[in-house]
């Protein structure tokens, strides 16, 4: 008799054939199946392969039941080489009418299984790793015990890093790790939030303490299987020594539910009814609070004692705070400076742009982390209601001062204190466009900030639309953050993934705006309610375009920047 399998090779299919490619060409199940024939032809590793087919249409199934006709023998496996393996198949094939639910058949698979380690697999990757079983099961034996999940190293089909692993609860929201990266790059094994559903590999007795996979997922079951372990106390690791291709971007749509926007919009909010928080975009005061004490909170760069300001302090920014140590001296002297000030006024113009009409006939614009006051003292001269926000009390008074000397054609500028790092002091509705420079990317919890934000914003007049949120934060261009630090640059879909699933801002498209080199640029305009999001693909696409609201009649007149003397 053939030994009992340490490892369990679990694929569920549907529709993975060749007709199922976008040209016709590829076939995705009968490469996965080829490449688990070359990559575990010498690997001593006890396995076993079972397929679940879901009622595929295409030619996938016709596919799995060849393979399911074929030996290790046929495939020049090692087990041909002693006579206890000879006739052992290849894979076993199950054949289901079709559910379109992952979560079924993905328990159906593990409640077949008889290793010790799953390892579940999409029917649209290929496996490149020679004797990867056997680096698996190492793996997890030379791990700690309360490994429990393992995720190998994803690549694209042009062959650069997809994804080391997933940060979830994060700042910057849910993202993949080293995405860009050269495959070489990325050498080293780490602790991470989760780790990719197309090559998720687990202990069983992982699934036995979960309970399985939670069935009323359409999408995400795998994140909600690995928050559930996480809970339990079990740690996900990410491994660099085992590499695959995932092609799902060569295949054409399905035709699933899951696959569908109402099919990923419900699967998101059954989400965030299980667990009380986005998956995408996560309030992490309230993950923080909600699950105090438990083990997912176990990322200390996250949820370790911070200093609660929500932005890096100035250098000079304690007692006697003088003008020549802000950004009044810099902006007198420092031309690159002045660039960059005009930039955030550039901003503003098509923030104006995308709030007409306006709530009031004066709009109020709120700059937080003011500083001394620069910006909305430029801002008040051109008439503009102006309300500067900054943790630091000394910047505050300094900016009180020196605005207290100028003379306005309307209001002068208010500065006041952040008392809080998600608090601002403001009525409700008070204002009607909130500029945020290069302060998302220093926030312990963005969505938390977005939250106030949206709570200040006008909520807009009969056929108008509401406030609006400026955004310039820091742009990565390395892809390394892998150590999950709370202050990180951010890729532009990743600022419009928290923007728009946090469900309290529509994007508002914007043409011929170019953000200053090595930054990163949105505005969004406040939705009424907190409902009706559609997701982003968490993968880089292109910035999604929001619906643009109406045209106004004209542009607002730029707003002029003239050197300002501190003489």
């Amino acid at each position: 008799m053939p030994p009992a399998p340490r490892l369990s090779i679990l694929i569920p299919n549907f529709n993975n054939g060749r007709l199922s490619s976008r040209d016709g060409s590829i076939d995705f199940i009968g490469d996965l199946l080829q490449s688990l024939a070359d990559t575990l032809r010498h690997d001593p590793t006890p396995v076993e392969i079972l397929v679940l087919d879901d009622g595929s249409t295409d030619d996938s199934l016709a596919t799995c039941r060849a393979w399911a006709a074929k030996t290790w023998s046929d495939v020049g496996g090692w087990r041909g080489d002693a006579e206890a393996h000879r006739g052992e198949p290849f894979l076993r094939l199950i054949e289901r009418p079709h559910s379109g639910v992952l979560s079924i058949n993905a328990n159906l698979l593990t409640r077949e299984a008889r290793g010790e380690f799953c390892a579940r697999l999409d029917g649209d990757i290929v496996i490149h790793t020679m004797s990867w079983a056997r680096r698996l099961c190492a793996a997890f034996d030379s791990g700690p015990p309360d490994l429990g999940v393992i995720g190998p190293k994803q690549l694209t089909p042009e062959g650069w890093v997809h994804a080391a692993g997933d940060w979830i609860l994060h700042p910057r929201g849910y993202h993949h790790i080293a995405a860009g990266a050269h495959r070489d790059a990325v050498t080293r094994a780490m602790e991470v939030d989760h780790v990719m559903g197309c090559f998720y590999c687990h202990r069983r007795r992982v699934w036995e303490e979960v309970g399985g996979y939670d069935e009323t997922f359409l999408r995400g079951q795998t994140i909600d299987f690995g928050l559930m372990a996480r809970l339990r106390g079990w740690r996900a690791f990410f491994t660099p020594d085992i590499e695959f291709t995932h092609r799902h971007v060569l295949r054409k749509a399905r035709n699933t539910t899951a696959d569908t926007t109402g099919g990923i919009d419900k699967s998101l909010l059954r989400f965030e009814e299980k667990w009380g928080f986005s998956r995408l975009a996560p309030d992490l005061d309230v993950v923080a609070a909600k699950y105090k004490g438990t083990p997912l909170l176990w990322n200390a760069k996250v949820f370790g004692p911070r200093v609660d300001l929500p932005v890096k302090a100035n250098a000079g920014g304690g007692s006697g705070l003088t003008v020549e140590q802000t950004e009044w001296k810099r902006f007198a002297s420092d031309a690159g400076y002045q660039e960059a000030v005009k930039s955030r006024l550039a901003l503003l113009g098509a923030a104006r742009a995308a709030a007409r009409p306006p709530a009031r006939e004066r709009p109020t614009v709120v700059h937080l982390y003011g500083r001394a006051g620069l910006l909305c003292h430029l801002l008040a001269k051109e008439g503009v209601s102006a309300i500067g926000i900054d943790p630091d009390p000394q910047h505050v008074a300094l900016a009180r001062r020196i605005t207290a000397r100028e003379t306005y054609p309307a209001a002068r500028p208010v500065f006041h204190v952040q008392t809080g790092p998600c608090a601002l002091p403001l009525a409700d509705g008070s204002a009607d466009i909130v500029l945020l420079p290069n302060v998302l990317e220093y926030h312990h919890n963005p969505v938390g900030l977005l939250k106030e934000v949206h709570r200040v914003l006008a909520p807009g007049s009969a056929g108008g639309v509401g406030g609006v949120v400026a955004i310039l934060a820091l742009k990565r261009t390395v892809p390394f953050d892998l150590e999950g630090d709370s202050t990180s640059c951010f890729r532009p879909h990743e600022l419009a993934q928290l923007l728009k699933q946090s469900r309290l801002f529509d994007l508002y498209s914007m043409e011929g705006y170019q953000p200053p080199a090595g930054m990163t640029h949105a505005v969004a305009v406040r939705k009424a309610t907190q409902s009706g999001a559609s997701p982003v693909d968490p993968a880089p696409p292109a910035p999604p375009a929001a619906s643009a609201p109406p045209a106004p009649p004209a542009e607002p007149k730029p707003l002029a920047v003239e050197v300002v003397s501190i003489a």
